[in-house]
Order: structure tokens, then sequence, then C-alpha cells
């Protein structure tokens, strides 16, 4: 019985341990960070990269529009920690508004939550 025991400790940690090395893989490849954790060096949303700037509240951010109008405010996705990511998405049929292009980028900044009323924006990187 004892051996079971140790069979099944072994075991468990075993999978522990595949099961963090997989979070930490995954925050690496998806946020280019090791520490799952921490503040993403990146984040990557609708086929474009995006890189931490400046802080904002979220005043600031429903105050600002572009070019094609203003559209809300929504999570698109979280970080490996849990943290909500924001943006303001540019509806589908303004991104393919012209048909001889590549589509449009989503949303040229996304937001991640850090406090209360606490944003960090990643702004685009690269061109089309």
């Amino acid at each position: 019985m004892e051996r079971l025991l140790t069979r099944a400790g072994v075991i468990a940690t075993a999978l522990l341990a595949l099961l963090a090395v997989g979070w930490v893989s995954y925050s690496r490849a998806a946020f280019g960070t090791w520490n799952p954790t921490a503040q993403p060096n990146r984040i990557d949303y609708c086929d474009r990269r995006y890189f931490p700037g400046w802080h904002f509240t979220r005043a600031q951010i429903d105050a600002v529009g572009n070019g094609f109008g203003v559209f809300p405010f929504r999570q698109v996705g979280t970080t490996p920690s849990g943290a909500p990511i924001y943006a303001k998405p540019l509806p589908d049929n303004v991104r393919r508004m012209y048909p001889n292009s590549a589509p449009l980028p989503c949303a040229m900044t996304v937001y991640m939550k850090v406090g209360p009323d606490d944003y960090v924006a990643y702004g685009i990187s690269g061109g089309p």
C-alpha cells in the first residue's frame, strides 16, 4: 500500500510540474514573458502585435475615437494570470471597406486592466 501511495504522489507531482511548464511556456509564446503573472511584454490580437505604453483611465479611453467613429469598449481576451484585455475594435464591415487591399486593423490600441480605473495601453506595431 505504501508503494502505491508513493507512486501516486510521484505521478501527481509530475502532472503538476507538466501543468506549470505548459502555463509558463504558453505565457512566453503568447505574451513574451516567462512569468505568467507579470505584465505582458506584448499582446497579439487580431493578427497584429501590440507593445506596452502609457497608463490611462477609463474616462480617457472612452473620450477617444478615430476617423471611422467611436466604437464600444469591450473585453477581447485575457492574460495567463487572468487580467482582462480590452479594445475598441472596428466592426468587420468597416475593416473590409476597401475590397482591393488587406483589411484594416481591428484596433490601433488594446488595453490591459491593471487596477480599478487603471489601464495600460498597448499600441500597434508595424504596418500592413
